[in-house]
């Protein structure tokens, strides 16, 4: 499997306990993270690199998002420091609402550990030497 490529409809967005995946409301239907929705979250990987794959109810909306570690290492790194991983999916409903929908995922407890192991190795293999 080739890493899939970023998508411009989704954003990725560190933050200090949760990493936020914001969806953009010209390409995602209002109600899409509602309750009644079935929403899957898992980790795959590909060429040492996690991808969160998010699965729908309808396919169409299914997407990959790639943790690309160069594009993460000089970003907000607390959300790391959960156990579990939190991802929160935000979609912005209907503008005249002005309401945000959201969907929280908790990652396995190994998925977790092998994106921080990841990421971090990322890092330490970046890092000057002797720093």
């Amino acid at each position: 499997m080739s890493l899939p490529a970023r998508s411009p409809y989704i954003r990725v967005l560190p933050r200090p306990h949760t990493l936020d995946i914001i969806l953009k409301n010209t390409h995602f239907p209002d109600g899409l993270l509602s309750e009644t929705n079935q929403i899957q979250c898992h980790v795959e990987w590909t060429h040492g690199i996690p991808v969160l794959v998010f699965q729908f109810k309808s396919a169409v909306h299914d997407f990959g998002e790639p943790l690309v570690p160069a594009e993460l290492r000089n970003s907000e790194q607390g959300w790391l420091d959960q156990q579990p991983i939190q991802v929160r999916l935000l979609l912005a409903d209907n503008v005249i609402t002005d309401q945000v929908t959201e969907r929280t995922f908790l990652l396995a407890k190994n998925e977790s550990n092998e994106i921080r192991k990841a990421l971090e190795l990322s890092k330490a293999k970046t890092m000057p030497s002797g720093m």
